[in-house]
Parts: C-alpha cells; structure tokens; sequence
C-alpha cells in the first residue's frame, strides 16, 4: 500500500512540475524523495526469513 502512495505522490509531483510552479514542484520533490529513502530504509533493514 505504501508502494502504491509514493507511486501517486510521484504522479502528482509530475503534473505539478508540467502545470505548477516550479518552488512547489522542487519541495513535493524533495519531500516524495525523502519518504521514499525513508520506505527503502525501512524495509533495507528488515531481515529475511529465509529456509532452504
């Protein structure tokens, strides 16, 4: 689901790059980019359970 939100976020970064000016466009951004690292490091640090 989370994966689903950052994909959107970009989305709406995108059409505010097209239409927006461009100060809004580099703070949603840099804000989308932000929580993406932070989904990476969470995720990053997560440990498999794997059995073979």
């Amino acid at each position: 689901m989370e994966f689903t939100a950052l994909f959107l976020a970009i989305i709406v970064v995108m059409l505010v790059a097209w239409r927006g000016p461009r100060s809004l466009a580099l703070t949603l951004f840099a804000a989308v980019l932000l929580v993406s690292v932070a989904t990476y490091l969470h995720h990053a640090t997560d440990t498999l359970k794997l059995s073979f």
